[in-house]
């Protein structure tokens, strides 16, 4: 019982504030007239709130400052001080529209700091068994600062990536959040798991989780509210801290955002073979290509939800073949819809 207090206490915190934030921003919106802008590229033809993302952000940081059994280690301070500079660059993209160039600055300071608090990868693991792949065998030195330079570059592209994969997902109703959650129950219960066992890891996810379910209620179709750029960029961001925090158990959100991760990968590929620019925003993601063909968007965001959850399943439960084998699996699915997708597209 007090373990499943532990757990409830935060998570409802988390869940009341980001609801409470969330109706507030859209009264405040409604108000202000502070609006996502309506654009051709964009599916939407009527004004919804703005700055979800603030709701999401500020009920996280308020339940973990709430939170008595939290101790707050440099690592813990790190979030902290990443996820206000998040905030503040989101914002700041969602008022001026920023260019990648500012977006990746951002990024990439976000991923120093974490660094500099002490977040490391020192080995991947081999999911055939042997000897690990060292991370840690070329160390550097900046003012004093002892760093692994492989380790630290793998947790700058592991940080840049996962956030920048959140970010392109976030194009219908409810989806980014939603998948967002997923992976939050996912580093949650693999966090309390006998394997990881870290109580305060999964107080942390617990909070994250808490936190996007407020601010989901009003963002699934039909959207009330959007979480902007503040929003997807703090979702891919604890998702990728929260899987090293867990014992560099990469893999299973690998595996939880193997489709946006993927969906990535497919849309570089396609901007590179048609000659378009890699961070100008257009219709190749899968989610905007099944509804072209004619899916809902609920219907769309209820399959993306249901590969997310059946693959996160699947990283709980299987080995480091089973991870594997799922991983390849869910590539032929995505492989699959793609020569779908083309075929309905001639």
């Amino acid at each position: 019982m007090s373990n499943f207090i532990l757990y409830l206490a935060p998570f409802l915190i988390a869940l009341i504030f980001s609801l409470i934030f969330a109706k507030t921003l859209i009264l405040f919106g409604k108000k202000y007239k502070l609006y996502d802008k309506i654009k051709e590229n964009k599916i939407h033809r009527k004004t919804i709130a703005r700055f979800g993302g603030v709701a999401i952000i500020v009920s996280f940081l308020l339940a973990i400052f709430l939170s008595a059994d939290l101790v707050f280690d440099n690592l813990k301070w790190g979030i902290v001080v990443s996820v206000l500079v998040i905030l503040f660059f989101g914002i700041y993209d969602d008022l001026k529209n920023a260019n990648w160039k500012k977006q990746l600055m951002g990024q990439v300071l976000v991923a120093l700091i974490m660094i500099y608090a002490g977040l490391q990868v020192d080995y991947i693991a081999n999911p055939f068994g042997g000897a690990e792949f060292r991370l840690d065998i070329l160390n550097g030195q900046i003012f004093g600062f002892s760093f692994s330079i492989l380790g630290s570059l793998f947790v700058l592209f592991w940080i840049v990536g996962l956030m920048n994969a959140m970010n392109w997902l976030d194009g219908l109703d409810g989806l980014s959040s939603g998948v967002g959650f997923i992976g939050a129950m996912t580093m949650f219960f693999l966090s309390i798991s006998v394997l990881v066992n870290q109580p305060p890891l999964g107080i942390l996810a617990i909070i994250f989780a808490g936190s996007i379910l407020g601010f989901l209620f009003f963002n699934f179709n039909p959207a009330k509210i959007f979480m902007g750029t503040s929003g997807s960029m703090f979702l891919g961001f604890m998702l990728a801290v929260l899987a090293i925090f867990s014992g560099g158990k990469i893999a299973t959100i690998f595996l939880v955002l193997g489709f946006p991760i993927l969906d990535t990968v497919f849309v570089i590929i396609a901007r590179i073979k048609n000659g378009n620019s890699l961070f100008q925003g257009d219709a190749s993601h899968f989610h905007y290509r099944l509804l072209n063909a004619g899916w809902s968007q609920k219907k769309v965001v209820i399959f993306i939800y249901s590969i997310c959850f059946a693959f996160g399943f699947s990283a709980l439960v299987f080995g480091s073949i089973g991870k594997i084998i799922s991983f390849f699996v869910l590539f032929l699915i995505m492989f699959g819809i793609n020569y779908f997708l083309e075929l309905e597209r001639k």
